[in-house]
């Protein structure tokens, strides 16, 4: 009974946590759909739809329109409608800059700009258009105008206007595809005077010109660039049918990354610690989690669901990887410390657009009863009386094989335990020579120090395929 205590607590302090519905946005069964969370100011701002009007000014159906949460039910409130009546405004585009929250919508007469405080009052149009993809580079907000033929425009705060260009072309950025990199804008888009399709072009402010980086011709007349993401000194994308490729800026330097000669479907990249996550395909195990290591040059695949796992919607907290993941049908939410994947929960479906507040994801998802609501997940935290910790021990490494070593300054024996994430104890016995040669199966487990009526618990990860 007191081992089964233990293993209560400890699995408590030690688990993968909470996940929590926020509030039932629109009552019922019903979709609020929550969409686009962005922090800004301690509290996150989403689109969403309270179709019962239950919790809308006047109990009557706004549509789709702004909200915003501080984490709490009763701080997560109605704060305008930008279009009357039960039509959506579709809040999207949110960016910070110059202290405001910026965000496009439609107001029936067309998507404009607006910005907001997060009050009523304080949610005003700005008089200008909307802005589609905004990205911010030296003090100004750039953006692709899609009613000036997809041009390249910039931002200052107070009005928008084409950036300058000394050459005789037009550009046409395609599906707002571009990311400021080496002090230039990198863009996926077409120049009327060069005639070759869409390809990698970079725009540089100090001289106002568009200049073509490479050609890429392996797909056709057009590229097919999408997933700019910057890592380290060099910018990632996909071209043609997925292959990841990347450049330094340069013509010689704009290469397909040889190490992923062997995926196709790269896309949904993200930068974390300095390597590259991404979604591909290896022709055999669907879409999964990969990850580049471009010291290494390296590529290894984090996840093996069967069917496709479709990553997507990454946010970092803490010393993880949060993640929306697909299993089966469903997409849940999972996690990674760069080694192994974990699926956070198997209660609440249809995870995405993740956001961070307070030490705490939120995230639209479904638990089979509301709909699809604003939810938000609580990570462990370990609390333990400090006289009774384990001092001065530390185990390493952690992933391993199984072969762990416990840096045990004064050599005195220590007892150990082994529970698996169900509590049943997968290993236990005495060791005095500071290691542990643990035959494990590959997953994570919780171990258990004593010495000297002291105790010490922490998560390992054995991976037995190191």
């Amino acid at each position: 009974m007191k081992n089964k205590y233990f293993f209560l607590l400890l699995i408590s302090a030690l688990s993968f946590g909470q996940i929590s519905l926020v509030k039932d946005i629109n009552n019922g069964t019903g979709n609020s759909s929550p969409e686009n969370l962005i922090f800004f100011n301690n509290k996150i701002y989403f689109g969403a739809d309270d179709a019962t009007g239950t919790n809308s000014p006047g109990a009557v159906d706004l549509g789709k329109e702004l909200w915003v949460t501080d984490g709490t039910t009763t701080g997560t409130t109605f704060v305008k409608d930008l279009r009357p009546g039960s039509n959506n405004s579709s809040p999207t585009g949110f960016f910070s800059y110059n202290s405001n929250l910026y965000f496009s919508a439609n107001t029936g007469s067309g998507n404009v700009l607006f910005k907001t405080d997060g009050t009523e009052s304080g949610t005003v149009a700005t008089g200008n258009s909307f802005i589609f993809n905004p990205a911010e580079f030296n003090g100004l907000v750039y953006y692709v105008n899609t009613v000036d033929f997809n041009r390249l425009y910039e931002f200052n705060g107070t009005t928008t206007v084409k950036v300058a260009d000394v050459g005789t072309g037009v550009e046409s950025v395609t599906g707002g595809i571009f990311m400021p990199f080496n002090n230039k804008i990198f863009c996926y888009m077409s120049y009327t005077t060069d005639a070759l399709g869409l390809k990698l072009y970079a725009y540089d402010p100090a001289n106002d010109t568009f200049t073509l980086i490479k050609n890429i011709t392996d797909y056709g007349t057009n590229a097919g660039i999408s997933n700019f993401t910057v890592v380290g000194s060099e910018l990632y994308f996909e071209a043609g049918a997925g292959i990841l490729w990347k450049t330094d800026g340069t013509t010689a330097g704009t290469v397909a990354v040889t190490a992923a000669a062997s995926l196709t479907g790269a896309t949904s990249l993200f930068n974390w610690n300095g390597k590259l996550y991404f979604e591909a395909d290896n022709g055999t195990s669907g879409d999964q989690l990969w990850v580049y290591d471009p010291a290494a040059n390296t590529i290894t695949n984090l996840s093996n669901i069967t069917g496709d796992h479709n990553p997507s919607d990454y946010t970092v907290l803490n010393s993880y990887l949060y993640y929306s993941g697909q299993n089966g049908t469903l997409k849940y939410l999972y996690r990674t410390n760069g080694t192994i994947i974990e699926r956070v929960d198997d209660t609440i479906f249809d995870i995405d657009n993740i956001a961070v507040l307070n030490g705490k994801l939120f995230f639209k998802g479904d638990n089979g009863t509301t709909g699809n609501e604003l939810f938000t997940y609580t990570p462990p935290v370990l609390s333990v009386d400090d006289n009774n910790v384990l001092k001065s021990v530390a185990v390493y490494p952690n992933p391993s094989d199984g072969n762990i070593f416990i840096n045990n300054a004064d050599n005195e024996t220590i007892q150990y335990e082994v529970f698996d994430v169900l509590g049943k104890k997968q290993a236990a016995g005495k060791t005095n020579d500071n290691s542990l040669h643990l035959n494990l199966k590959t997953g994570l487990y919780i171990l258990k120090l004593t010495k000297n009526s002291q105790t010490s618990t922490s998560k390992i990860i054995i991976n037995s395929f190191q």
